[in-house]
């Protein structure tokens, strides 16, 4: 099982955890996002997920409560493709972060969550 960062573009203040099987499909995890996320109500299909990385580094929660667009990152759209191959396995995703970082909002997101307009 892999722990994943999630925060969704626009919405300060709105990371949250999905824990998912390394094996497991990007389509799969937007399933998991959403329900982890039940405010939500459209097809799964409609969300976007990206890497909230820029070159090797991830975004941290500070960063991402001002992110309004996704230029620049990497679109998961390969709902077939193992989270694992994406850039999303736990060798990615490992971070070592004390609670002080955490507490200053430093900690790594790995996703950003794109929903659609009507939602």
């Amino acid at each position: 099982m892999v722990k994943l960062f999630c925060a969704v573009v626009g919405a300060a203040g709105s990371a949250f955890p999905v824990e998912i099987d390394a094996s497991e499909l990007v389509g799969l995890l937007k399933e998991a996002i959403k329900a982890e996320k039940q405010k939500y109500d459209f097809p799964v299909s409609k969300l976007q997920l990206y890497l909230a990385k820029k070159g090797d580094a991830w975004l941290t929660e500070n960063e991402v409560k001002g992110v309004s667009h996704t230029s620049g990152l990497t679109l998961l759209d390969a709902a077939r493709a193992e989270i694992s191959v994406v850039g999303l396995s736990e060798i990615d995703v490992r971070h070592q972060i004390d609670k002080h970082q955490v507490a200053a909002g430093n900690g790594p997101v790995n996703v950003l969550v794109v929903v659609p307009a009507c939602a």
